[in-house]
């Protein structure tokens, strides 16, 4: 009797295996027939069977549903899984993990490049939604699983560090380009990433040192020093070095010498000093040589004369009334500026004839030296 038993044990259990076997027979022929429903119902039971569980084949059919199941554009199967394209990957790794005779092996690893593909595309467009931590997370899958399908191409986890930048995740990005950095992937903006972040903590030392370390192996990056420049210029390091902007900005005019910003932004630089006028009027000059309606430069131009003369004004008016002969020459001299100054002043009201800061400006100088016919034509 314990005999029968045993052998009809094992009759079932052979029965249940043959059963799942035609389950996963059943569930390709369905997928065959683009009926992907009926598919994915015929292969789950398989998946938790104790023999074909096992098989890579059972994963391998079970992937490729998935995965036409994600791509599919008719919206049929929006409900069937939850998270195709991540089940898909699931079962490649699996069926990858289970074939030990390599028979699926080239077929899994091109899938699995394809998906790394549909997650980078969706990473850019979630991107360009300026939904930046969405956009992270897809470019981190892509990059994970390129990883496991053997490719050495880390530029998916630069997007998804520089996405995590974006939505302010310091530690996510942090992580990302400091794995960049150790692996000693070739792109500058490691380096701005990570100064950026160090900046966001409130570690402007560590910013300086990250920036510097990115110089050094890419001294000819134009990203990279803009970035440095525009930190020191207007970003938290001003205050910290004031010479590091121009020095910087001098470095990329090497580069590129006919880009009128980078000169009109040196010029913006060296007017914040008073002991660099002569290169400030310098700069704005090229600036204006290489593009002669940009309006910026004329402005900054204007307003560096400006202030010499007012200086002179300024400087008169402090002088005690009997010094009338002193007080003249300075008030000379400040008309003097005046004069020179206005045709830069001219220049840029015809080139924005709106900008409000300008006509006051231009209306003072006529004023100023009794033009009274123009400065009335201002409105």
């Amino acid at each position: 009797m314990k005999k029968v038993s045993i052998l009809v044990i094992a009759l079932l259990v052979a029965m249940g295996s043959f059963a799942q076997n035609i389950q996963v027979q059943t569930a390709y022929n369905h997928h065959k027939k683009a009926k992907l429903k009926e598919a994915l119902e015929a292969i789950q039971p398989a998946l938790e069977h104790s023999q074909t569980s096992t098989q890579a084949k059972t994963w391998f059919y079970y992937a490729n549903i998935c995965l036409d199941i994600a791509q599919d554009a008719t919206g049929a199967y929006t409900n069937v899984l939850a998270n195709p394209l991540d089940e898909a990957v699931r079962g490649y790794l699996k069926a990858l993990e289970l074939d030990k005779r390599d028979e699926y092996k080239d077929d899994i690893l091109q899938r699995l490049l394809g998906i790394s593909v549909l997650y980078s595309d969706k990473g850019v467009t979630a991107y360009e939604a300026k939904q930046y931590a969405i956009a992270a997370e897809d470019f981190a899958k892509a990059y994970e699983i390129r990883a496991k399908a053997g490719s050495s191409d880390m530029s998916m986890l630069k997007y998804a560090g520089t996405c995590w930048l974006d939505a302010g995740n310091w530690e996510k990005a942090e992580e990302a380009f400091n794995k960049l950095k150790d692996a000693n992937y070739k792109d500058a903006m490691i380096y701005i990433g990570l100064a950026k972040i160090a900046v966001a903590k409130g570690e402007l030392e560590k910013a300086v040192q990250y920036l510097d370390e990115g110089e050094t192996k890419f001294p000819k990056d134009l990203t990279l020093l803009t970035e440095k420049a525009n930190m020191y210029m207007v970003g938290e390091l001003s205050e910290l070095d004031k010479h590091a902007a121009m020095n910087t900005l001098k470095k990329i005019i090497e580069i590129e010498p006919n880009n009128a910003s980078v000169w009109n932004s040196l010029g913006a630089c060296y007017a914040l000093d008073a002991e660099y006028f002569d290169e400030a009027v310098a700069a704005y000059k090229k600036c204006i040589e290489l593009d002669p309606k940009y309006t910026s430069a004329y402005y900054g131009y204007s307003n560096l004369y400006l202030d010499k003369a007012n200086h002179y004004i300024n400087e008169a008016n402090s002088l005690p009334i009997e010094a009338q002969t002193k007080y003249d020459a300075l008030m000379n001299q400040a008309e003097e500026v005046f004069k020179e100054v206005l045709p830069f002043v001219e220049q840029a009201h015809a080139l924005d004839p709106a900008d409000d800061g300008v006509k006051r400006i231009l209306k003072d100088l006529y004023i100023r030296l009794k033009m009274m016919d123009k400065a009335a034509e201002i409105k």
